[in-house]
């Protein structure tokens, strides 16, 4: 986001840390000399060191301390809870910018957890730190449930993959098309069949028929015909009862999974929808969904992965966040067309 906070004052400290599960190794410099520290990742041990070093920097007459540290999804965490406490100041450096000054600071690709609070340390004190906020209600439990929503989302697409793979050897010469499995009709051939072609077979085509217009009044006859017949075609496949037994039951597990992510992507959905018009209560210029072009359910997911719209003081800066900047490339007489530079925060964004 590049949205610099720590200033490259004389009276700012910079604590830098190098963050890891179980430890956080960390450097910081009150006068000449760095100093290096190793601690637990632990919420007593932090609070611990962290005050020791705030009264050491008030000693030394820094006003400012600065927590800094590289995104790390959740293990820095507990590191910036624990400076919050104590009312000292956090803010991230960008893990790329870690990678490629640790190259021009330590003249070799090598990493350690030695180096690379030194080389944190070094972005922080040139300025080259980027924004981290504490997000209040209800922006916290959106982007949390917009993580829930997306793991949700990838859950379902495996699942479909998974159910795909088992049906093809189940039912090799089913031929309907994936919106007709996963719809209503195809729902009722596995809750009835199992989308087992012995059972449909067994049963005549007749009975068959019964059976799916009583479950889909409105199923099409071209449609039963066409199962039917790909069932008897594949129930000439010779496989063993036992074998075949196995696959029905996989296939119910994955279907079952299926199900379970569908359900938690609708609740996510629905408690995004609610707290996007709570959000609105807070900030009456959030947009209101318009039909069409844009709903509440969308708009609660942009607001998820943004937070607050007033933390951007301009459209241009939102755009960096989303990774919409142009970047140039210009040597000599060359000069390459502007392209997008596509490393804005993904989605469930670690700021």
């Amino acid at each position: 986001m590049n949205i610099n906070t720590l200033n490259t004052s004389e009276t700012n400290a910079i604590i830098a840390c190098d963050v890891s599960k179980d430890v956080i190794n960390l450097v910081y410099k009150f006068g000449k000399f760095p100093i290096e520290r190793e601690i637990r990742n632990h919420t007593i041990a932090l609070e611990k060191e962290l005050n020791q070093i705030k009264d050491f920097a008030h000693h030394c007459g820094y006003q400012s301390i600065w927590v800094v540290a590289e995104p790390t999804g959740v293990y820095h965490k507990t590191l910036f809870m624990a400076a919050k406490r104590i009312n000292l100041h956090t803010a991230y450096v960008s893990t790329e910018s870690v990678a490629k000054m640790r190259v021009i600071e330590t003249n070799d690709t090598g990493k350690t957890d030695i180096k690379d609070p030194h080389v944190i340390h070094t972005l922080a004190s040139i300025g080259k730190t980027q924004r981290h906020r504490f997000l209040s209600e209800p922006y916290n439990l959106l982007r949390r449930w917009n993580k829930i929503y997306n793991i949700a989302d990838k859950d379902c697409v495996r699942a479909k993959g998974a159910i795909h793979t088992v049906l093809k050897e189940l039912f090799p010469d089913f031929n309907m098309k994936k919106e007709f499995v996963f719809g209503v009709s195809g729902n009722a051939v596995m809750k009835k069949y199992n989308y087992n072609p012995f059972h449909i077979n067994k049963s005549g085509k007749k009975r068959f028929a019964a059976v799916m217009k009583r479950a889909i009044p409105r199923i099409h006859n071209k449609t039963i015909d066409k199962i039917f017949n790909s069932a008897t075609v594949s129930a000439r496949n010779q496989q063993s009862s036992r074998y075949i037994k196995l696959l029905e039951l996989e296939l119910k597990q994955r279907w079952q999974d299926l199900q379970s992510s569908l359900d938690r992507k609708q609740q996510a959905k629905k408690n995004m929808e609610i707290l996007y018009e709570e959000a609105r209560l807070y900030d009456s210029k959030l947009p209101i969904a318009y039909k069409g072009v844009i709903t509440t359910f969308h708009l609660s997911r942009i607001i998820a992965e943004t937070g607050p719209l007033s933390d951007f003081d301009s459209w241009r800066k939102l755009l960096r966040f989303a990774g919409y900047n142009l970047c140039e490339r210009q040597s000599g007489n060359y000069k390459g067309k502007p392209k997008l530079v596509k490393k804005g925060a993904g989605l469930s964004v670690k700021y």
